[in-house]
């Protein structure tokens, strides 16, 4: 990411609004906004909820800003200035940090053929219950599906749906268990037979840390998520699986280890 790519996509948010100036991403999508919400011509996401957004804030990039202000940062590096949110900042930090080690690991290239370790768990119960799934990058999200279903005891009485981090209502895989498909009318959606670990991968360029979410029931939803616990190469799968002994796995995914009440 590059110090244009950095200013062109994180802003300072100048609104009268509280005591320090917030960052807004604007490459985030914008989240929980409903056609009614006084939110939704707002460009990007706040990186922080410790304020309200204004339709009257301006959104100017951090040189300018500094300038205006009279501070010694062009740049977003260490400290962040007392007229900026230390959240958002800290945010900021953060993703570039994680945008310069997908670089140094050359991950462009290695995701979409690397396997991960997926730690599942459900929303209200992360610390009391969770699975470890080992997934090849052809494992199909049917798979990884029967898998979870297999810990959660889900039935196919309501939908389910996975997404990306904690898109759930929201996703934009829009994908579906097979048997389910057909309780859907509309194209956008796919089967989870016909979507790979690959496939979301390339979508999300996944890697360590990233997250995938799960949605149970669209009248009153329950929700479950994953985090990426460890990447893998092919060759360190095998030897893996080679080593551990299975709770329960299918043709290219397994349940390696687990925590239970």
């Amino acid at each position: 990411m590059t110090d244009t790519d950095i200013t062109d996509r994180f802003v300072i948010e100048v609104s009268r609004v509280g005591t320090v100036d917030h960052i807004v991403d604007l490459e985030a999508e914008p989240v929980d906004r409903t056609p009614y919400s006084p939110r939704r011509d707002l460009p990007g996401e706040k990186l922080c909820d410790r304020s309200t957004r204004s339709p009257a804030s301006e959104y100017i990039e951090l040189p300018d800003y500094a300038d205006w202000k009279g501070l010694d940062k062009p740049a977003f590096d260490g400290d962040a200035p007392d007229e900026v949110c230390s959240y958002c900042w800290t945010d900021v930090l953060t993703e570039i940090e994680r945008e310069e080690q997908f670089v140094s690991d050359d991950r462009d290239k290695r995701v979409g053929t690397v396997g991960y370790r997926l730690r599942w768990k459900q929303k209200g119960r992360a610390r009391k219950e969770w699975y470890d799934i080992v997934v090849r990058p052809e494992t199909t999200m049917a798979e990884l599906d029967t898998l979870i279903c297999r810990f959660t005891t889900l039935d196919d009485f309501h939908l389910r749906m996975y997404g990306l981090e904690d898109e759930y209502m929201d996703s934009t895989l829009n994908v579906i268990p097979d048997q389910q498909f057909t309780e859907i009318d509309d194209p956008s959606y796919m089967k989870a037979s016909e979507m790979t670990i690959a496939d979301v991968a390339d979508r999300a360029t996944l890697w360590d840390g990233d997250r995938l979410s799960m949605v149970y029931d669209f009248g009153t939803p329950s929700h479950y998520y994953c985090i990426v616990k460890d990447v893998y190469d092919p060759d360190e799968i095998e030897r893996l699986l080679d080593e551990r002994e299975p709770i329960a796995a299918t043709a290219t995914a397994a349940i390696i280890d687990q925590k239970r009440p």
